[in-house]
């Protein structure tokens, strides 16, 4: 039985879930994520696994409420059971000692690579973290970033917080700066892609984990379909982490809109099924 044992308000509508899980906790990596349902009639949704407490046996989530199946998670009381959560899925980061690492996110991307960062300061890396977002109040889990990293570098577009500047702008002041061995990005397909063009110039190694629809976690219905090195590769089993340089964002941003336009056309339409939405959205 899976449940909630105590939660924490960290922002607007963001908050953190430490979830009895005692086999999950006990196999769960870095950058793996599990499927959750709250309810029966929830739709599962995939959450990135940000902590685990093996000897306790609970995972910490971390949830922005801006869906129903959020929401309720959000809003479930402690200490009642969840309908069904399945992890670890995914592939797991494996951190090496390389010397000078950057760890950039944006948005709820912050949840993403909180993980990263720590097990890549705990490997002996010295971590320069880089946070962006367009206003302040869009800027997520700073408080919880920064003791990840040994430096933390912070910038809003709008230049209500830290620096005016956006996260790209950031990576490309530290990458002239410093002997950089390794870049991992999490957030917005356009920060990615810029940064990799960044990276690929200068001969760097440079790691993205990707957000995608998933419906079943196990590559059956292919809607986490995606192209990387000129294949077709599927999202669940072989990410969510990528070489970022042998992504195709534009192919990934078009089937991303695709998805958007089909589920908003079809939302109101409770008897359809999420599985053949997916597959219908990903056959674009």
């Amino acid at each position: 039985m899976f449940s909630i044992l105590n939660k924490q308000i960290l922002g607007p509508n963001i908050k953190r879930l430490d979830i009895s899980a005692p086999l999950i906790a006990q196999k769960a990596r870095p950058g793996q994520f599990v499927m959750i349902a709250p309810f029966a009639r929830s739709e599962a949704i995939p959450l990135s696994v940000v902590k685990v407490s093996p000897e306790k046996g609970i995972i910490t989530l971390i949830v922005q409420e801006i869906g129903e199946t959020t929401q309720q998670l959000g809003n479930m009381p402690l200490n009642e059971p969840l309908f069904s959560m399945a992890g670890p899925l995914g592939k797991s980061f494996r951190p090496e000692k390389l010397g000078q690492v950057v760890c950039v996110a944006t948005g709820i991307g912050a949840a993403q690579i909180l993980p990263i960062a720590q097990s890549l300061k705990d490997a002996g890396n010295k971590v320069l973290g880089v946070l962006g977002a367009k206003t302040r109040r869009e800027l997520f889990l700073e408080p919880q970033v920064r003791p990840a990293c040994h430096q933390l570098f912070v910038g809003t577009e709008d230049g209500t917080y830290q620096q005016k500047a956006t996260a790209s702008i950031l990576v490309k002041k530290i990458l002239g700066k410093e002997d950089i061995r390794l870049v991992y990005a999490v957030g917005s397909l356009d920060m990615m892609s810029e940064i990799c063009q960044m990276t690929k110039e200068k001969q760097i190694p440079m790691l993205v984990q990707l957000d995608f629809p998933i419906s079943c976690p196990t590559g059956v219905c292919a809607s986490c379909r995606i192209k990387v090195g000129g294949r077709w590769v599927l999202g669940c089993e072989e990410g969510p982490e990528f070489d970022g340089h042998q992504m195709d964002f534009d192919d990934l941003q078009k089937r991303r809109d695709a998805w958007e336009e089909f589920r908003t056309q079809h939302q109101p339409q409770e008897a359809m099924s999420l599985s053949k939405m997916f597959l219908e959205a990903w056959k674009k």
